[in-house]
């Protein structure tokens, strides 16, 4: 069991994604420090949009292993990161620190693995490729598009469909993307 520092927020990120975010808090820049110098990883947890006053009560089981790519200081003092997730992992214990950041142990759960897209499920690959080619929100780069992979697109879009995180979690908790497969076919085909 590992104790990593943790980051809720409220976009979310999952293995394989990437995500542009921006910190001012000194708990975060220490954070920040501590990745960037290899002393303890960081994971960003997912917070349903207006939970942020009280992160410690929403904080979800599992949570995205992430790691730093890139980041830059801004004229006014702000931190832009970016970001990209590499593995869930799962909460036994949270602690608060000193300066406010939160901390846990984790235990690294296994990646899904890798899924042919087939005729029954391509649809869900060509309306993230729509997706993603109208939102500049994101910034994957061409050489990281999996389109061809399953579990990768369900994930993509696990990070984007605005459904309750407890929701999210059900679906990640998941040793497959079977679930997420078939909530999105049916979602968009109601929708």
């Amino acid at each position: 069991m590992e104790k990593i520092a943790l980051m809720p927020h409220t976009n979310h990120l999952l293995p394989g994604g990437r995500l542009e975010i921006t910190i001012i808090e000194s708990r975060f820049i220490r954070m920040m420090k501590d990745a960037l110098s290899e002393k303890r990883q960081f994971a960003l947890c997912m917070l349903n949009e207006g939970t942020e006053s009280d992160p410690v009560k929403n904080l979800p089981a599992i949570v995205t292993l992430s790691k730093i790519i890139d980041f830059n200081q801004t004229d006014g003092g702000l931190i832009n990161l970016s970001i990209e997730g590499i593995h869930n992992v799962k909460l036994s214990a949270v602690y608060h620190e000193y300066d406010g950041l939160f901390s846990g142990d984790a235990v690294i759960l296994p990646n899904w693995s890798p899924r042919s897209i087939d005729s029954s499920n391509e649809c869900l690959a060509e309306k993230l490729k729509r997706h993603f080619a109208y939102n500049q929100k994101s910034k994957i780069s061409d050489d990281k598009l999996k389109y061809d992979d399953i579990s990768w697109v369900c994930q993509r879009w696990i990070e984007i469909v605005p459904i309750e995180v407890y929701y999210k979690q059900l679906l990640i908790a998941q040793d497959s993307p079977k679930l997420t497969i078939r909530f999105l076919l049916k979602l968009f085909q109601h929708g």
